[in-house]
């Protein structure tokens, strides 16, 4: 019984490390966000294409704001702090070159034949200025694809990207 619960507990703890994001993040050396006491979140609007929702980018806004709330800093829309979202979509076509094609019913005859498709990807970048300085101090992209459970405009995705925001700042 010992050794299921070991194997048990060794399973739990390689798949709660295994969930992985695609977030990169980016600050200059000198930066610390405990040096400012007040920050002002803005969406760029004009690059928001219209297959986002506003209201998930929204919530994604709102998330960000309550968790530097409870690190202690306070909203203020004149603060020399400023985390800029821009959320943008791109096109990218994918190809994949096949020699054969098996179904469970034929074989296909058509050799070389290429699958292309068009993907959407969604780019979520947010950049953290300081306005008296006009200077990016620290930048975070992500990207994903529609319906993605790591979407920063989903409940889940944008919780996951405002706790890795929040551990980068550590």
């Amino acid at each position: 019984m010992k050794n299921i619960t070991t194997l048990l507990t060794l399973i739990l703890l390689i798949g709660c490390n295994s969930i992985q994001t695609n977030i990169e993040v980016d600050s200059v050396d000198t930066f610390n966000l405990d040096n400012y006491n007040d920050f002002y979140i803005k969406i760029n609007e004009s690059n928001v294409s219209a297959e986002i929702n506003p209201i998930e980018l929204e919530r994604f806004k709102d998330n960000l704001k309550y968790a530097l709330q409870e690190r202690g800093l306070t909203y203020s829309a004149d603060s020399n702090l400023t985390f800029d979202i821009n959320l943008t979509t791109k096109d990218k076509i994918q190809s994949d070159r096949m020699n054969h094609y098996y179904s469970r019913y034929y074989w296909d005859r058509y050799m070389y034949r290429d699958d292309i498709r068009t993907i959407t990807e969604n780019i979520l970048r947010v950049n953290l200025k300081d306005n008296s300085s006009d200077s990016t101090l620290w930048t975070v992209v992500t990207i994903w694809r529609s319906g993605s459970s790591k979407a920063a405009t989903s409940d889940d995705g944008s919780d996951l990207i405002v706790d890795e925001i929040m551990l980068s700042f550590l």
